[in-house]
């Protein structure tokens, strides 16, 4: 008997028929997306069955890496060329000599990348897309975490209408580049303390402090910035964008801040890649003022596309205003 993947999906009546449903979809309600079990329903195939035909579709480039967006045309023999997250896997498969033992550790490596940067995935979802079993993918996803290509953090269901625990939902993923943020220099530790109170000042819960309190809490931050970590990833560890009422606001600041003392700051692998990262307080690098950017070092320009103060006192004759590059 032929494998299916060596069969055409012109010539399976099962891809037919979920590629048809998918199209059938898009046209009609593009905005909603559709999941497995309701896909297999209309196409009368169980879950796996369904898993295995979306894998083979987007395999022969019949659908996108989402496993639900149909591609114009007759595709090839390889999977559709996306660029990003993709041609990082392939790239660190190619260099990192500790894939070579061990194939099926790429196979989960590019298969997560097919689903994007950072999500959530299912085991069965990954394991489909990978071409493994679900087996496969809990003994080799250790190896991924271990190497730094990858973190998982775990999601809960809450119980509707309370806080207590309904069940697991997929794990929540994220690409991560394998290296680490170095210390900063000498001459970056000038800015620390502007950083810090600007990072203090920017979470919502922390009120109702004394001075001297905010000052601890601005030399604490200062710390885990000297280590290397981005202000993006402070404000994301301390709950920034929440509105909360805590009763002892330092000890509480603390308390999330020993997470990140003595850690180093494992850098995400879209950061890594594409050069552009989390928002943070850095130099322009025509005038030197201090300015938000997500853009790399050495291309920071205060106004985004151009340096403000080109032309003023800060600047002179010799120097022209930087332009980003697309």
């Amino acid at each position: 008997m032929t494998p299916h993947r060596a069969i055409s999906p012109d010539d399976c009546p099962a891809c037919r028929r979920v590629i048809a449903a998918l199209e059938d979809r898009q046209q009609a309600t593009p905005e909603i997306s559709i999941t497995t079990e309701e896909l297999g329903r209309l196409v009368g195939l169980k879950k796996r069955a369904t898993q295995n035909h979306l894998s083979h579709l987007f395999q022969q480039s019949r659908i996108d890496a989402d496993r639900r967006t149909p591609l114009p045309g007759v595709g090839g023999a390889s999977q559709p060329a996306l660029p990003g997250a993709i041609e990082w896997a392939a790239r660190v498969i190619e260099a990192d000599p500790v894939f070579a033992p061990d194939p099926t550790c790429a196979k989960c490596l590019v298969a997560l990348a097919g689903f994007g940067w950072s999500g959530q995935v299912d085991p069965a979802e990954l394991a489909a897309a990978a071409g493994v079993s679900v087996r496969s993918v809990e003994r080799h996803r250790p190896h991924l975490v271990k190497w730094d290509y990858v973190r998982f953090t775990i999601a809960t269901v809450p119980t509707q209408g309370s806080r207590r625990f309904g069940g697991r939902a997929p794990s929540r993923y994220e690409l991560m580049s394998g290296f680490y943020a170095r210390p900063l220099s000498d001459e970056e530790r000038v800015h620390v303390p502007a950083r810090a109170a600007a990072i203090v000042w920017g979470i919502r819960w922390y009120e109702g402090v004394s001075p001297e309190e905010r000052e601890n809490a601005e030399t604490a931050v200062g710390f885990v910035l000297r280590a290397g970590w981005p202000e993006a990833a402070i404000l994301k560890a301390l709950d920034a964008t929440e509105d909360r009422n805590a009763f002892n606001p330092t000890g509480y600041l603390h308390t999330l801040l020993r997470k990140l003392r003595g850690q180093r700051y494992l850098i995400p692998a879209q950061i890594a890649f594409t050069g552009e990262g989390q928002r943070r307080l850095t130099e322009c690098s025509v005038c030197h003022n201090i300015t938000w950017s997500t853009a790399p070092e050495g291309r920071v320009l205060c106004g985004g596309g151009i340096c403000l103060e080109a032309g003023t006192d800060h600047d002179t004759r010799d120097v022209l205003p930087l332009h980003r590059s697309a």
